[in-house]
């Protein structure tokens, strides 16, 4: 059976730089792939519907689908054809739908849902920024979510989401599922592909439709990568509310406690820990809980204490933390 290393050497033998469909599909398997994975008609089929998030492929899938069929074509023969050509789907009769209608969207996509995960499964949807993020309860009691839009193909007879692959899975404690791969777009034209193993994360970052990569993280704390810690709190908020929110729940407490003098001024250090807290509740405030009244408060409360008495020496500041989240001295990552 032929692997993605087979593939990428091939790819480099070409040099893929002078042709942006190779470059696309080497930078694609590069970043996202192991070299002993399999060729899969399905590893096609994804990529050319990650491809198709972007106008330009869609508008150029006939060149797209003529110099993929040439370089498969020639990579078989290299390889003594050990791939079943014909059961690659070709790009160039990939036709999308897009529904206008959101509640005809809203049912079409439900259809599909149900169909992944049973009769039972409850589907709720959450529209935002021109998409939906779709949160399935399964008979499991694990959770899905999905990033979903209006626009669908045609597969095996049935019209799905263009793309289907972008889910994150929670288990019953509502916890990022370990050990395994997800796909999620943490906002327009970045891709991230990431997994989980106990508390630490690894992954990468791409941007734009030739997937050019723009960050690998390895062994990391998920606060410690903000481009993913960031959205992933804000998809959160929709099922997990700030009463149980362990990060917003330490957030506010350590507001608070300053706000009402509660630390102990023995260090000079506490300015820059306040300066830093700030930083961290107004990311939090923007880019998660917009909206909400009581943190904006504290943070005024927080902001105005800072300017008025930061001339005052200080050492230390002992916040109690919840000891899944950031130490004091961590809170610089989370900002980045």
């Amino acid at each position: 059976m032929l692997k993605m290393a087979h593939l990428l050497k091939f790819l480099m033998e070409l040099n893929p730089h002078t042709s942006p469909v190779r470059l696309a599909l080497y930078n694609y398997i590069k970043t996202f792939c192991q070299a002993d994975e399999a060729i899969t008609p399905q590893f096609f089929e994804i990529f050319f519907s990650s491809l198709f998030e972007f106008p330009h492929w869609y508008s150029n899938k006939s060149h797209l689908g003529h110099e993929m069929a040439l370089l498969l074509k020639n990579f078989n023969g290299f390889y003594q054809n050990k791939m079943n050509l014909m059961e690659i789907r070709s790009p160039e009769t990939v036709q999308i739908f897009e529904v206008d209608s959101n509640k005809d969207c809203e049912d079409m996509l439900k259809k599909f849902l149900i169909n992944q995960h049973g009769l039972n499964a409850q589907v709720r949807f959450q529209f935002e920024q021109k998409k939906w993020l779709a949160f399935v309860l399964a008979e499991n009691q694990k959770l899905y979510v999905y990033q979903l839009d209006r626009r669908f193909i045609i597969r095996n007879g049935f019209l799905e989401p263009l793309r289907k692959n972008l889910m994150l899975e929670y288990g019953a404690n509502l916890e990022l599922s370990s050990e395994k791969k997800f796909f999620f777009e943490i906002s327009p034209q970045h891709l991230i592909q990431f997994q989980l193993k106990g508390d630490k994360i690894s992954g990468s970052i791409t941007r734009g439709y030739m997937f050019q990569k723009i960050q690998d993280f390895s062994d990391l704390k998920i606060h410690e990568v903000p481009r993913l810690f960031w959205p992933l709190k804000r998809t959160e908020q929709f099922f997990i509310t700030r009463d149980t929110d362990p990060f917003y729940q330490d957030l506010t407490k350590k507001l608070y406690d300053i706000s009402q003098g509660l630390w102990e001024k023995n260090s000079e250090s506490w300015q820059n820990y306040m300066t830093i807290l700030l930083s961290q509740s107004d990311s939090a405030l923007e880019n998660v809980y917009i909206g909400d009244k009581s943190l904006e408060d504290l943070i005024l409360r927080v902001r105005q204490i800072l300017t008025t008495e930061k001339s005052e020496p200080c050492l230390t500041i002992q916040p109690k933390n919840h000891k899944s989240l950031p130490r004091i001295h961590e809170l610089d990552s989370i900002n980045s």
